[in-house]
């Protein structure tokens, strides 16, 4: 693994440290800080401060002699997640849809444009930012900022860039996102409300079934 670069330093080893967690790349069931710091190349400083805050999260569990344990994250927690997250995300459209203008509906239309773009030249990277600048311009018009920040939080336990890995998802966002759009050119919140929130559970049904395709579950009864 390269060195990291400095961004502010432990809040890209909790980012790493998060991703690797979520991913299942980090499974062993007890760590160090000594341990950690020498994968990631780095001092025990950042590390200690980014499990704090990992702690904080539910990721992590702190144990004596500067070592840590996993929390296990099940298919009920991915479920329950992604269920916060679509409600949030529903209501969220639905204000933005209340609010909807044609200079709304044509940053949205730019962004699905960008996204198929991305997608037939097969550019994973430039699928899923353009999909979260067509969410963002959304969140921004719903005018909700205290809705919009307990909806990011959830973001933690999505794996940045797992879309890449997940088979099918690129025909979900498309369909999901013609649905919304369709929603506000009809100026229609239940219906945008509700195209959101399944865009979202249909997402989080793949993450599931991905997980379970590579053996990820701590508790394969969960």
């Amino acid at each position: 693994m390269k060195p990291m670069q400095y961004r502010k330093l432990a809040d890209e080893v909790t980012d790493v440290l998060r991703r690797m967690i979520l991913t299942g790349e980090l499974r062993s069931e007890r760590t160090t800080q000594d341990e950690l710091a020498k994968l990631l190349q780095v001092s025990t400083t950042p590390v200690r401060e980014s499990l704090l805050r990992l702690a904080a999260e539910g990721f992590v569990q702190i144990q004596p002699n500067r070592s840590f344990k996993l929390i296990p994250i099940t298919r009920n927690d991915i479920h329950d997640i992604y269920w916060i997250h679509a409600t949030l995300a529903g209501e969220l459209t639905a204000r933005a849809c209340e609010r909807t203008d044609d200079a709304l509906l044509d940053v949205l239309e730019k962004h699905e444009s960008l996204f198929l773009g991305y997608r037939q030249a097969n550019d994973t990277a430039g699928m899923e930012r353009s999909n979260w600048q067509f969410h963002a311009a959304i969140n921004k018009a719903a005018e909700s900022p205290k809705l919009l920040m307990v909806l990011l939080s959830s973001l933690r336990y999505i794996p940045d860039g797992f879309y890449a890995l997940v088979k099918g998802w690129p025909t979900l966002s498309e369909q999901g996102h013609i649905d919304i759009i369709e929603a506000f050119r009809l100026h229609d919140p239940g219906k945008a409300r509700e195209a959101a929130k399944s865009h979202v559970i249909e997402a989080g049904q793949l993450l599931i079934d991905y997980f379970s395709s590579t053996g990820y579950w701590t508790n394969p009864s969960a």
